[in-house]
């Protein structure tokens, strides 16, 4: 008995470590992930003191999309690094101060104040998969991704708020530019097709404070306490 379960241990080592164990998805792999990504933080700006309170909720989304590679040890174990993007995350805040910086009725509504905020990020990552079937699993993700984010506002009337004197209309701006690195961690589903795996997949990374800056009047304004997920569709192909 104990010699037939030494065997069996050894034949099982044996085909675990023959080419026969290894799978289509074993070597080199490419992939295009399309997301929709959420950034979740707090805007600050010291200038719109005391019409509305300093801080406000900057939470916006955009679409993204990242192109990966790798190299899978076997269908269980991949090392995916990728490059990702999207369109910029906007949102209007501050309606109060907004609301205050014309008064006029007949140019009431022209007053606006927009923030956007830009990440780029590169990642690496550990890919793990527990397959449920032969074309069916659960995997997660453990890596870092490195970004870097750009902090931009803009804000004033777009119509002159007298006309009897004339009032030019007006705009102030400025940005700030910042980079950092954080984990990444991300779970999801996969199925496996002809040569390619298509995944839906939730990422998550806690970036934390992205800039802060001085703009031309010499107020502070930051983006701080930022939480970056994303829910996300992808293809990866074997070559």
């Amino acid at each position: 008995m104990r010699k037939a379960m030494v065997l069996g241990v050894l034949t099982l080592a044996g085909s675990l470590a023959s080419p026969a164990f290894a799978d289509e998805f074993t070597g080199f792999r490419l992939g295009v992930l399309i997301s929709q990504d959420k950034l979740d933080g707090f805007y600050n700006h010291s200038l719109v003191n005391p019409t509305s309170p300093s801080t406000t909720k900057s939470d916006s989304d955009r679409l993204g999309y990242t192109l990966f590679g790798g190299w899978a040890l076997n269908k269980y174990l991949a090392a995916e690094v990728g490059y990702h993007e999207g369109t910029p995350f906007t949102k209007n805040v501050f309606p109060e101060f907004v609301a205050a910086l014309d008064t006029s009725s007949s140019t009431k509504g022209s007053e606006f104040y927009k923030l956007e905020q830009d990440i780029k990020s590169v990642d690496a990552s550990v890919v793990g998969s527990l397959w449920l079937s032969n074309n069916f699993s659960f995997f997660g993700r453990a890596g870092f991704m490195a970004w870097r984010g750009r902090v931009s506002y803009a804000f004033g009337d777009t119509q002159p708020p007298t006309t009897t004197p004339a009032t030019p209309a007006y705009k102030f701006m400025s940005h700030r530019r910042d980079d950092g690195f954080a984990p990444l961690f991300g779970i999801g589903l996969q199925t496996q097709l002809e040569h390619a795996l298509v995944r839906f997949e939730y990422q998550y990374a806690d970036i934390g404070d992205v800039a802060f800056g001085t703009d031309t009047f010499g107020e502070t304004f930051s983006s701080t306490d930022n939480k970056y997920s994303s829910l996300a569709f992808s293809i990866a192909w074997t070559l």
